[in-house]
């Protein structure tokens, strides 16, 4: 199962993972402007007459003083698609709402996918539920702790080298539990402390 954000989403792309044997779940932006026309107005505004969705998923999470309920509606009419036969075993699409309400301030958020999964609504909002939790744990930390996104390495294996360094420490830190503190805090703490930074690397 692979999961690719909108860069990622080329008719190539998806076509190469179905040849491997994998499913794709890709999400769709301004990037396919037609595309993203296609599936936002399928079951609302196609000329063919609106779309029923085949399925829908919901879940609500209230905490930390706010609520959000996340929908997912899966559709399998993949005729109505831009271009849609480009796209390597297509078997749904999907909308995904996510509405928050914080205090007395509400938004909503929607996003496109395109799926060879079939139109599970259920199963289509936990892979990419999956998706946004690798996002945020791991590459939203890489970035705002170690400036990952500002590095300029570019030369030779270096870039490639770097993040593999990153991703040992920040999985030495998180499985350190003997201190209660952020990962800022360990990181700082190892820089200064010898017998830390040796407990961290089990010398």
């Amino acid at each position: 199962m692979v999961t690719i954000d909108a860069m990622g989403t080329q008719t190539k792309i998806a076509r190469t993972l179905r040849e491997r044997g994998a499913h794709y779940v890709l999400c769709v932006k301004e990037n396919h402007p037609k595309l993203l026309d296609s599936i936002r107005f399928a079951g609302v505004a196609d000329p063919r007459g609106a779309l029923a969705p085949v399925s829908t998923h919901e879940t609500t999470n209230p905490g930390h003083g706010r609520t959000e309920i996340r929908r997912c509606i899966a559709y399998d009419a993949t005729d109505r698609l831009y271009k849609g036969e480009e796209w390597k075993d297509v078997a749904s699409f999907a909308l995904i709402e996510r509405a928050r309400t914080v205090g007395d301030h509400a938004s909503t958020e929607r996003a496109y996918y395109l799926n060879s999964l079939p139109a599970d609504a259920e199963r289509i909002a936990k892979v990419i539920r999956s998706h946004w939790e690798i996002e945020n744990r791991l590459h939203w930390c890489l970035d705002v702790q170690f400036n990952e996104d500002q590095s300029r390495v570019r030369s030779g294996y270096a870039a490639n080298n770097l993040a593999v360094v990153r991703h040992i420490v920040m999985n030495l830190l998180r499985l350190n539990t003997t201190r209660k503190a952020s990962i800022k805090s360990k990181r700082m703490l190892a820089a200064t402390i010898d017998e830390y930074r040796a407990e961290l690397l089990g010398v």
